[in-house]
């Protein structure tokens, strides 16, 4: 057989096996949704990087690490693509593998080991995947575990009033501090739904991202809520400042001036760099990040520049392996490494944009 022709046909076998594997777990389901083809970022996620026992490892390394925002992400991907049959066999895998005696979850799982910290925004993460799961398909399961790490989060992951980053069971003590990328509004209104927060608590929260200073646009990095001081870093961080810019978007704050440096940035260069100096807003790095464009793809789709999102997307697919003959097809590989971060998050904007019609 001609090689080209061979390769090709390998390759349509690839994708009509990934087709099958999708309708396999879909004819289980409780209420079967349509058959959705397996993206290649998901046949890579759960062929490199997830165990039989459904645990997402962090790298390729061989002593795994297991992180509570792979677990969070993975959800939010999975009911993003209404796939019940996953969801739950990961609501199984956080019961018994990440929650902690007092409900929270830890925030990593190493050398089999259970961290007694947790962190704030891979909890509130999980608890709107539960809630959306449960209002997709009203099992008693999801929004009883829900409830229960809501609540830990109130008793235990507040100080004065506000949800700070984590809490350490080990040492009972509460951080002081909350970083701004952690506030997601649609999060928090979920405490309120689930009737722990009333609207005032939400509003207070959501305070200190309305009131938040600005630096040439951007947002600080965290408040310390003792000595009522935000802070800034020297460098911008690209994957904290989008999920800031996004979560200041729904609580209804101006982020345009973000939103125009990100466009004129992209169309001068044709890429974006993870950091950047905030005295003069020149790279700080020259490499390029995945997750920042998953962000930022999100993001724009938000503000409703569908065509930004759609020229960002295709220079994030540029970064991806997607030769079905190579080893680690649908990766978003480093050399000969990977992080699930990297992975998970350009999965759930691909699946947005899929769900929004922009690309098909």
């Amino acid at each position: 057989m001609d090689k080209p022709i061979h390769r090709t046909a390998i390759a349509i076998l690839i994708v009509i096996l990934l087709g099958g594997c999708t309708w396999k777990q879909q004819q289980h389901s409780a209420q079967p949704e349509p058959a959705k083809p397996v993206l290649s970022g998901e046949y890579f996620m759960t062929h490199h990087l997830m165990t039989n026992q459904g645990m997402i490892q962090t790298s390729l390394a061989e002593q795994p690490t297991y992180l509570s925002e792979s677990l969070g992400l993975w959800m939010d991907y999975l009911v993003r693509k209404k796939d019940q049959t996953s969801f739950d066999q990961q609501v199984d895998v956080l019961r018994t593998q990440f929650l902690l005696e007092h409900d929270l979850l830890s925030w990593q799982i190493e050398s089999h080991q259970k961290s007694q910290v947790n962190a704030l925004v891979d909890d509130l993460r999980v608890v709107t995947a539960l809630q959306k799961a449960d209002q997709l398909w009203q099992k008693s399961v999801y929004q009883t575990t829900a409830k229960k790490i809501a609540k830990a989060l109130k008793d235990k992951n507040m100080f004065k009033g506000m949800l700070t980053d984590y809490y350490d069971a080990s040492t009972k003590q509460t951080s002081h501090t909350i970083t701004l990328s952690y506030l997601d509004p649609k999060a928090i209104k979920e405490l309120v739904s689930l009737h722990l927060f009333t609207e005032q608590m939400m509003n207070n929260q959501l305070a200190i991202l309305k009131n938040a200073p600005r630096q040439k646009g951007f947002f600080p990095k965290s408040y310390d809520i003792v000595k009522k001081v935000y802070s800034f870093d020297q460098e911008i961080n690209l994957i904290d400042q989008l999920y800031t810019a996004l979560y200041a978007e729904r609580a209804q704050v101006d982020t345009s001036v973000i939103m125009k440096w990100l466009k004129t940035n992209f169309q001068k260069e044709g890429k974006l760099y993870g950091r950047y100096k905030l005295s003069t807003l020149q790279p700080a790095v020259t490499y390029e990040s995945p997750s920042v464009y998953a962000l930022v793809i999100l993001y724009a789709l938000k503000q409703g520049e569908d065509d930004f999102a759609k020229d960002v997307y295709h220079r994030m697919k540029e970064l991806q392996i997607q030769d079905p003959l190579k080893p680690y097809y649908g990766g978003y590989m480093n050399e000969k490494d990977t992080h699930s971060f990297d992975n998970l998050l350009p999965l759930i904007a691909e699946r947005e944009l899929l769900n929004e019609k922009v690309i098909q």
